[in-house]
């Protein structure tokens, strides 16, 4: 009977690990060089619906990784507790459909479907980030003095 309990617990880890795209050796936080906001000539940003996920390590992790190396993509962020993915991309370079091809693409394919929420989200640039941290860090050292 343990045997049989046994037997029964891993196959349902291995259906899960399987289902879910993962092998164990994989991990979501691998770093991909992106495009900055500045260096776009259009930058653009999709917050997208994504159907069909099931785990956060080996779904939203791969969609993520995967669309982040593409041409042209700045910030690739999928969140698995939302059910959506924040695409940040020099439109000069890719569209809207490129990425959508990329998250129905990932895992071999015919597992997630993505539907753009909305389009052109403000888009920061880099630089202004940058000043508003310089500008908080000047503050705080003047609080400090």
């Amino acid at each position: 009977m343990k045997t049989r309990i046994l037997s029964i617990a891993i196959m349902a880890s291995a259906a899960f690990l399987i289902g879910c795209g993962q092998t164990g050796s994989e991990t979501a936080t691998e770093e991909v060089q992106m495009m900055s906001v500045d260096e776009m000539q259009i930058p653009t940003t999709l917050a997208v619906k994504i159907e069909g996920m099931s785990c956060p390590a080996g779904c939203a992790g791969p969609i993520a990784k995967d669309c982040g190396k593409l041409a042209g993509m700045g910030k690739s962020e999928v969140n698995f507790d939302e059910g959506m993915g924040y695409f940040t991309f020099d439109a000069s370079l890719l569209s809207q459909e490129d990425v959508l091809k990329c998250i129905s693409g990932t895992n071999g394919g015919g597992i997630y479907t993505g539907t753009v929420v909305e389009e052109d989200v403000e888009v920061e640039s880099d630089e202004a980030t940058t000043e508003e941290a310089l500008h908080t860090e000047k503050n705080d050292d003047e609080a400090h003095v």
